[in-house]
C-alpha cells in the first residue's frame, strides 16, 4: 500500500516538473523595442507596464493579450516590459525603470507577476492596473482612458 502511495506521488512530482519545465520555455519574456529618452520625456504618452516572470502562470495567459495591446497601442504608448523571472532580469528591469523614471512604480510592484498596469506619463502613478486573465477590452478601456486624460 506505502509503495503505491510512493509511485503515485512520484508520477505526479514528475508530471508536475514536466508541465513547468514546457510553460517556462514558452513563456518567454515579451520584447518589446527601447524607449528613448525622448519618447520618455513625452508626456501624452501613458506607459503600459507587463510585469512578468517565466515561471509565472497568469503571465503566460496574458502574452496573447499583450500581443494585442502591442499592436493596437505601439506608437501611442510606451509600452514597458518588467522582468522578474531571476535576480539578473530583475536587475536589468530596475535599470530600466530607473532611465524611464518609473523607479517608485517599480519598487512598489516589484515581483507582482500577472499584472498589466496603466501609468501617467506625466506624473508616471498608477491610473489603472490589471491582474490576470482579462479580455482585450478592460486593457483597451483603460489604455484609452488614459489617453483621453492628456488630451483634455
Amino acid at each position: 500500500m506505502i509503495k503505491k502511495a510512493l509511485l503515485g506521488v512520484t508520477v505526479v512530482a514528475v508530471a508536475l516538473v514536466a508541465v513547468a519545465s514546457v510553460m517556462y520555455v514558452r513563456n518567454a519574456t515579451p520584447t518589446v523595442p527601447t524607449i528613448s529618452l525622448v519618447e520618455a520625456a513625452n508626456t501624452s504618452r501613458p506607459y503600459v507596464v507587463k510585469l512578468h516572470a517565466q515561471w509565472c502562470p497568469i503571465c503566460m495567459l496574458t502574452k496573447k493579450v499583450w500581443s494585442q495591446i502591442d499592436v493596437a497601442y505601439s506608437g501611442r504608448a510606451n509600452l514597458v516590459v518588467f522582468d522578474f523571472t531571476n535576480k539578473a532580469t530583475t536587475d536589468m528591469s530596475r535599470a530600466q525603470a530607473k532611465r524611464l523614471g518609473l523607479e517608485n512604480f517599480f519598487d512598489e510592484n516589484a515581483g507582482s507577476t500577472g499584472t498589466i498596469a496603466i501609468l501617467d506619463g506625466r506624473t508616471k502613478e498608477e491610473t489603472a492596473s490589471i491582474h490576470g486573465i482579462r479580455g482585450f477590452d478592460e486593457y483597451r478601456a483603460a489604455i484609452d482612458a488614459s489617453l483621453r486624460a492628456v488630451t483634455r
